[in-house]
C-alpha cells in the first residue's frame, strides 16, 4: 500500500482502517522518505512530537499485551539503538518540515471539527460556499480554507452536500471506507459504524470509490452507490426520500426494524431495546412528516407492525 498525503490526512484525522494505519506507522518507522508530504495539520513541532511519541508508546504497549508470557524475545542492544535513532531522525524531519512550511508563503491547512450529539442536527457553509447539512450523531472535519488544488473533508455519520461548482478544484468527501469526488453537485452520504456506506445523488455527476476495491461507480441523479466492505453496488432510488431528513421528514421503505431503531436513537437521543431478537428483521414502510415526535413515530410503528412499546425516561422497549 502506497503512502501519500491523502492517506496521511486520514491517519491524523483518525479515519484510517487497521490496514492503512499499519502501513502508515510502518512507513514512519522506516525513517525519512525521499519524497516530502504535507501533513496538513495545524499543530506546531512540539505537539506533533508529543503525539508521535504517544502513538509509538501505545503501539509498543499493544504489542506487549499480545505477546505470550512464556516467550521471551531479547532484542540486541545495537538494534534498539538503531530503532531509537530512526525514530529521532523521523521526529526531527517532521519538525523541520513543519518549520519549513510555516516559513513559506503557503500556510499549513488548519482543520476544524463539528461534532453533533444524538438529537441534534446542524448546517454549515464551508469557505468555498459549499453547504453541508449534518445529521445527528455525526462528525465533520473540514479546513478553514481549502488548498489550491483540491477541496477535501472527512465525514463520520451522515451529511447532505450542496457543493459549490469549481471545475478547477474537485471536492472530496472521505469516510473510513469510501471516497466521493465531485466538481459541483448535490448528494447525501451515510457512513455509520456497522453499516454499509451509501451515496445517493440528487443532482449532477458523482464518482464513488472504496478502499481495497478496484471498481469505480459514476452516479447520476436518483442513483445510489453502496459499499458493503467488499464490493460496490449501484441501484436506482428516489433521491427525495434519501434527503427527506434534512426537511424534518422520516422515510422508511421496507427498512429492517433494527435499522429503524438505530435511526430513532440518533434522531431522538434515546436507547431502544427489542425484547425479542426476531423483531430486528421486521420491515417497516412508513413516512413521518413535520419533525415528528417520538411518541408519534412509536405509535405509527406499533400500528404498522402490530407490536407494542413502553417508554421509561430515555429508554424505549419494543415487544410483541
Amino acid at each position: 500500500m502506497s503512502v501519500d498525503h491523502h492517506l496521511l490526512e486520514k491517519y491524523w484525522a483518525g479515519l484510517c482502517t487497521p490496514a492503512e494505519r499499519k502501513a502508515v506507522e510502518q512507513w514512519m518507522s522506516e525513517g525519512i522518505p525521499e519524497e516530502s508530504y504535507e501533513l496538513r495539520s495545524p499543530e506546531t513541532e512540539p505537539v506533533m512530537k508529543d503525539q508521535l511519541w504517544q502513538r509509538i508508546t501505545q503501539a509498543r504497549q499493544e504489542e506487549n499485551e499480545i505477546q505470550q508470557p512464556t516467550k521471551i524475545v531479547r532484542m540486541p542492544i545495537w538494534f534498539s539503538g538503531i530503532a531509537i535513532a530512526a525514530i529521532l531522525i523521523l521526529m526531527i524531519g517532521l519538525g523541520l518540515y513543519v518549520l519549513k512550511n510555516q516559513s513559506s508563503s503557503t500556510p499549513l491547512i488548519a482543520y476544524q471539527e463539528l461534532i453533533l450529539p444524538h438529537g441534534k442536527k446542524a448546517s454549515i457553509t464551508l469557505s468555498d460556499g459549499t453547504k453541508v447539512y449534518l445529521n445527528a450523531g455525526s462528525r465533520l472535519k473540514y479546513p478553514k480554507k481549502f488548498s489550491e488544488t483540491e477541496r477535501r473533508i472527512f465525514l463520520d455519520g451522515e451529511a447532505f452536500f450542496e457543493v459549490a461548482k469549481n471545475p478547477e478544484k474537485p471536492f472530496y468527501v472521505q469516510t473510513k471506507q469510501t471516497t466521493t469526488r465531485v466538481l459541483g453537485t448535490r448528494f447525501n452520504i451515510q457512513s455509520w459504524k456497522g453499516y454499509a456506506d451509501r451515496l445517493n445523488v440528487e443532482e449532477g455527476r458523482v464518482q464513488f470509490t472504496a478502499a481495497g476495491c478496484a471498481d469505480t461507480l459514476i452516479l447520476h441523479a436518483n442513483m445510489q452507490g453502496l459499499f458493503d466492505g467488499h464490493q460496490l453496488v449501484q441501484t436506482a432510488v428516489n433521491s427525495a426520500n434519501k434527503i427527506a431528513w434534512t426537511k424534518g421528514i422520516m422515510v422508511f421503505n421496507d427498512t429492517k426494524l433494527s435499522e429503524v431503531t438505530a435511526e430513532l436513537e440518533r434522531w431522538f437521543a434515546v436507547q431502544i431495546h427489542l425484547s425479542d431478537p426476531g423483531l430486528a428483521n421486521y420491515r417497516l414502510k412508513a413516512r413521518f412528516d413535520n419533525n415528528p415526535s417520538l411518541i408519534g413515530v412509536l405509535q405509527g410503528i406499533s400500528f404498522a407492525l402490530n407490536i407494542k412499546y413502553k417508554i421509561k425516561d430515555k429508554e424505549v422497549t419494543l415487544f410483541r
